[in-house]
Parts: C-alpha cells; sequence; structure tokens
C-alpha cells in the first residue's frame, strides 16, 4: 500500500502528469489559433474555427481557455519564462544589462526553434496582441508575470533581497524596456530581428538621463 501511494504522490517541485499533458495541449491549441489568426485574422476567426482545427469539441476547448482572447497566452508566455530560465542560468559575472540582452536573445532563438515558430508567424500575432484591445489585456498579463519572475532572479544576481525596491525598479525597468521593443517591432518600425530591437533598447535604457 506504500509504495502504490508514494508512485500516485507527484515529485515536489514537479508539475503532475496530469499538469503537463494540460499544458502542452494549451500550446498545441494556440499554436493552431495563431495560424488561424495570421491567416484569417483574430476577429474573422471563431472559437468554432479554432476548435474545429485543433479537432477538439467547443466543451473540450472551454475546459482549457475562458475565451477566444485567451488563447493565445501560452505562446505568448513560452518567450517570457524562456528568457527567465535563460537570465537564471547567465554567468554572475556578467554585467546585468548584458546579461539581460544576452539571455533574451538565446532564449527567443531557442523557443521559436523548439515551438516551431516562424518570424513571419510571430510579428503578426505581436502586433495583433499589442493592438486588439481583447488581446492587450493577455498580453499585459504575461508581461506582468514576466516582471514578477525577474524579481527574484535580479535580486540573486545582485545580491539583494527581493523585496528591495531598487530590485523591483530594475525588473520593471528591464521588462518595459523589452516589452515597448518588441511592440516597435512588431510594428516594423525598428530594423532587424526582435533581439536586435531589444540590445538597442537596452542600451537607450543604460545611457537614460531623463530621469
Amino acid at each position: 500500500m506504500t509504495s502504490e501511494r508514494n508512485r500516485a504522490t507527484p515529485t515536489p517541485g514537479r508539475p503532475a502528469l496530469s499538469e503537463t499533458r494540460r499544458a502542452a495541449t494549451r500550446r498545441e491549441v494556440a499554436m493552431v489559433a495563431a495560424h488561424l489568426f495570421a491567416e484569417n485574422g483574430y476577429t474573422a476567426t471563431t472559437v468554432d474555427d479554432i476548435a474545429a482545427a485543433a479537432g477538439m469539441g467547443l466543451r473540450t476547448f472551454y475546459r482549457y481557455f475562458p475565451g477566444k482572447e485567451d488563447v493565445v497566452a501560452p505562446l505568448l508566455a513560452i518567450g517570457a519564462q524562456a528568457w527567465a530560465d535563460e537570465l537564471a542560468a547567465c554567468p554572475p559575472a556578467i554585467p546585468l544589462r548584458e546579461a539581460i540582452g544576452r539571455s533574451y536573445r538565446t532564449a527567443t532563438a531557442t523557443a521559436l526553434a523548439e515551438e516551431g515558430i516562424a518570424e513571419s508567424l510571430l510579428r503578426p500575432l505581436l502586433r495583433a496582441a499589442t493592438e486588439l484591445p481583447a488581446l492587450r489585456a493577455t498580453w499585459l498579463r504575461v508581461q506582468q508575470d514576466c516582471e514578477a519572475q525577474l524579481i527574484p532572479i535580479i535580486a540573486a544576481r545582485t545580491g539583494r533581497s527581493p523585496d528591495d525596491l531598487d530590485v523591483a525598479i530594475a525588473a520593471a525597468m528591464a521588462n518595459t524596456a523589452v516589452r515597448l521593443a518588441v511592440e516597435l517591432w512588431a510594428e516594423g518600425a525598428v530594423p532587424g530581428s526582435a533581439a536586435d530591437a531589444v540590445d538597442s533598447c537596452l542600451t537607450r535604457l543604460a545611457g537614460q538621463t531623463l530621469l
């Protein structure tokens, strides 16, 4: 009895198999939706279209997502999580600003390759996420979550407490610089890749004299 109970208990710190499967399904449906949004536009794409393309019924769809505006959140969150992971793994000797830019570039390239997301799909998806009111709320929620992830990482790199106000400000400034860079890139307002735009904004942030 004890061995059976132990096998049924998830390992501490590791998501249960059902949670892993749920997250994988959410990413798969999000990818389907992203392609439909890119091809037909967000407004013209219905929940029925997404569910049908994903091979699931409407009731199943709503078990995974509250609504259409939430379906892209898993894709938007992938980049944020990958960035946080890369920044945490960046050697401590690298200055914070450089570490932020380097980790973002590595995380973006890795996440896009692993998820099979082409730039031709990423740009319109991000543009829709930043311009459409329904998706904008999801985009900003993901950004808020990302900022919260950065705080303990920056605290560890700088030897400060996560409750330190300077740490919170640094996380907010870094995340905002990256968000603005990505939004400008999605609009086509800056040349190069999204990572190039991030490097440019971080360089401007380092030399900011208005405050």
